[in-house]
C-alpha cells in the first residue's frame, strides 16, 4: 500500500506507569523459571498499580497531542486497540478515549487484530484520510494492562513478558509544521489457518476463563505443535515476515540495499523468539541495523508498533531523508510492515 510523502505522523507517544517488577523478582517470586531468562532478554516489566488499559491511552493520547500543539477537535479520527481486559464488560473504550479527550463528536472504533493491532490500526486510519481530504486527523491508541487472576504476565506464552502501557499516534494530510514522519508505505500478510493454534484442543466455551483459570496460551499452542508440528508455523512466518518486508519496501520505490534505510524496529518479544523467527529473514533480505526496544518495557501487546515509533525516534541518529522499517505481528496471524521516513523539511525540535 503506497502514500507516498502525502500522509504524515505528526508524532508518536507511549505511556508507562511507574512501577515494574524485575526479572530477579519474578524469578524469587516463582512466577518465572531461572532457565527462561535468558530467552526473554528482559531487565524489568513496567506494572500498574492503579490505570486502566484505557487509561494509559488516554495518557499517552494526551501527550502526543500536546507534543503536536493541537487542539484535540482537530482530530476526526479515534481507532483504539487491545489485547486484553479493559476495565469493564460490553463497553466501548474508543469512545471512552474519544470522550476523556474532548472529541467526543469523532468516529470512533476498535481494531482488533492481536498484537498486531496497532499496526493495523494505523492501516485503517491511512485509508480513511487517504479517502477523506476533509477528515483532519487520525488518533490511534493502545492500552493494556495485564493483571493476575485472569493474566500471569510472565507466564502466559512461550518467550514473552506482558508490560502494562500506553501508546498514541496521530496521523494526518500533513502541513507548515514538523513531523516526525511521513509515512511511505505498509504492507500486510495474512495466515488465517494459524488461528487454530490458540484454541487446538479446546471446544467453544460458553463464558470467559473457562478452560483455564487464567488465558494460558501455551496449552494449545503445545497442542497444536503435536499434532502439526513446529515447522509449520515457522515456515509460515518466515515467508509472512519476508513478504511484507520486501513489499513494503517495494511500494515506498526502495532497494532492499538502499543505504537510506537505517534501521528495522522489531517487536518487543524475547529475544529468544526474534532470534528464531525473525533475525534469519532480516540477516537474507535487508542490511539496515536491526533494533529491539523491549528491555525495560517487555511485549506491550498492541502497543509495541506505535512505542517503536517513538522510541525510534527519541533513541536513534536519524537525518532527515532517512528510512526506517517498522514490523509487526499478532495471532492469529498478520503481520505488518511499514516504510518511514524523516522528512526533508523536518524543524528541528529547538526551533519550533
Amino acid at each position: 500500500m503506497k502514500f507516498g510523502n502525502n500522509l504524515r505522523i505528526k508524532t508518536a507517544t507511549s505511556w508507562l506507569p511507574p512501577g515494574y517488577e524485575t526479572v530477579e523478582d519474578a524469578v524469587t517470586a516463582g512466577k518465572l523459571a531461572a532457565s527462561d531468562v535468558e530467552r526473554l532478554g528482559l531487565t524489568q516489566l513496567p506494572v500498574s498499580a492503579q490505570w486502566s488499559g484505557p487509561e494509559m491511552a488516554v495518557s499517552a493520547a494526551r501527550d502526543a497531542i500536546s507534543r503536536a500543539g493541537w487542539s484535540p477537535s482537530k482530530v476526526g479520527l479515534v481507532l483504539h486497540t487491545w489485547i486484553y481486559h479493559q476495565g469493564h464488560d460490553m463497553w466501548s473504550p474508543p469512545h471512552y478515549v474519544a470522550n476523556e479527550l474532548g472529541t467526543p463528536n469523532a468516529l470512533s472504533y476498535a481494531v482488533q487484530q492481536g498484537c498486531n493491532g496497532g499496526a493495523m490500526a494505523l492501516q485503517v486510519a491511512a485509508t480513511h484520510l487517504a479517502a477523506d481530504p476533509g477528515l483532519g486527523a487520525a488518533l490511534i491508541t493502545t492500552g493494556d494492562r495485564f493483571l493476575p487472576p485472569g493474566f500471569d504476565r510472565w507466564a502466559c506464552d512461550y518467550g514473552l513478558g506482558f508490560g502494562d502501557a500506553g501508546s498514541a499516534v496521530l496521523l494526518h494530510h500533513g502541513d507548515a509544521g514538523p513531523d516526525d514522519y511521513a509515512l511511505v508505505s505498509m504492507a500486510t500478510e495474512t495466515a488465517a489457518e494459524l488461528e487454530l493454534m490458540l484454541r487446538h484442543g479446546d471446544d467453544f466455551s460458553p463464558t470467559p476463563l473457562w478452560h483455564n483459570e487464567y488465558i494460558d496460551l501455551r496449552r494449545p499452542k503445545k497442542s497444536y505443535m503435536a499434532v502439526h508440528g513446529k515447522e509449520k508455523f515457522s515456515e509460515i512466518a518466515s515467508r509472512s515476515i519476508r513478504k511484507v518486508i520486501v513489499d513494503s519496501v517495494h511500494d515506498a520505490g526502495l532497494r532492499l540495499d538502499d543505504p537510506r534505510i537505517k534501521y528495522i524496529a522489531l517487536p518487543r518479544l524475547g529475544t529468544g523468539l526474534l532470534d528464531g523467527i525473525y533475525m534469519p529473514v532480516l540477516d537474507e533480505v535487508l542490511k539496515a541495523e536491526a533494533l529491539w526496544f523491549g528491555a525495560v518495557t517487555g511485549h506491550m501487546g498492541c502497543g509495541d508498533f506505535l512505542a517503536n515509533l517513538a522510541d525510534l525516534r527519541d533513541q536513534m541518529p536519524l537525518e532527515p531523508g532517512d528510512f526506517a522499517l517498522v514490523i509487526s505481528g499478532g495471532a492469529a496471524w498478520t503481520w505488518a510492515c511499514a516504510v518511514v521516513q524523516v522528512p526533508e523539511e523536518r524543524i528541528p525540535e529547538g526551533d519550533v
